[in-house]
């Protein structure tokens, strides 16, 4: 149930330059349950499908899609929102998750149905609500995720949550080291590095790191019959590549698209994952089932 529309209001003055801030106060709020869920909605009319960003275990919007959504909406309405996690540290769970989706795909599917994308985590979420309602999606775009937890990743985990509890000044290391490529990381000046690190000071919510151990979502891929593209990044360390093979075997109408990135593909490659969402989104069937796409971009 919508309770708070947002306003449609236009990212970009008549003149051309953008408005500020994005991703930073949300323009509106979707009410779910007893909460009231954070939603950041471009406005802009379009004759495309809607597109709606679920972010990844940051916890927030801006922390996963804050190059990405600026590009999409400059001719798009995009539509994201800030996942609400139970009070008192309480556990997360998937269905959950994917009941605050639904109500934020409800608010923006006044128009049709929407280009439903998730990113890590929220391409979980993503998944499972397209197994459930694939009337409300045109198309699914499912980028670094997952179906199953494996061993790698519990190790990885572990990991974090005994650096979480005791320090944090190492647990900012090892996401640095564990979200961007070697390349990225080599490749940055002594100011990107340093506002780098500043982005990882907060650590991702434990709830959704909790959660993240118990993901499967194996028995509802069969089940997902939009046409999907799922994106894998070649040098991903938390999300390696073969979980992204594993969903493109899974889906039935599923392409496949790699980017050459870690896994903050958004931040390493924000421009070529826009643009890969953007087209797709327009044509979902210009590439039939099946298909791994060519890499085209520099």
């Amino acid at each position: 149930m919508v309770t708070e529309q947002a306003e449609r209001q236009s990212v970009w003055h008549v003149d051309g330059t953008l408005r500020e801030p994005l991703l930073v106060q949300p323009t509106g709020h979707v009410a779910q349950s007893d909460r009231s869920i954070p939603i950041y909605d471009s406005g802009n009319e379009s004759s495309a499908a809607t597109i709606v960003l679920v972010h990844g275990s940051s916890g927030t919007a801006r922390g996963s899609f804050w190059a990405v959504y600026p590009i999409l909406s400059f001719t798009r309405r995009v539509v994201a929102f800030d996942l609400q996690l139970p009070a008192d540290d309480a556990e997360l769970t998937l269905a959950d998750a994917v009941d605050q989706l639904r109500a934020v795909v409800a608010h923006a599917s006044a128009d049709g149905p929407v280009a439903l994308v998730g990113y890590s985590f929220g391409a979980v979420v993503a998944a499972a609500y397209a197994a459930e309602q694939p009337g409300t999606i045109e198309s699914l775009t499912l980028v670094a995720g997952w179906s199953k937890t494996d061993r790698h990743q519990l190790v990885r985990n572990e990991l974090w949550q005994r650096l979480h509890d005791s320090d944090p000044e190492s647990l900012q290391r090892l996401t640095l080291l564990m979200a961007y490529s070697p390349g990225f990381v080599v490749g940055r000046n002594a100011r990107d590095w340093a506002e780098l690190q500043a982005a990882v000071t907060r650590p991702y919510p434990a709830q959704i790191m909790r959660l993240n151990r118990e993901i499967d979502i194996t028995s509802g891929l069969s089940r997902i019959d939009v046409p999907t593209l799922i994106v894998g990044c070649t040098h991903d360390a938390m999300v390696p590549l073969h979980h992204a093979r594993v969903l493109f075997g899974a889906i039935s109408d599923a392409r496949y698209l790699e980017i050459e990135s870690g896994h903050a593909v958004s931040v390493e490659r924000p421009a070529q994952l826009a643009v890969a969402i953007d087209d797709f989104s327009v044509d979902p069937r210009e590439h039939p089932a099946g298909t791994i796409i060519p890499v085209d971009h520099a």
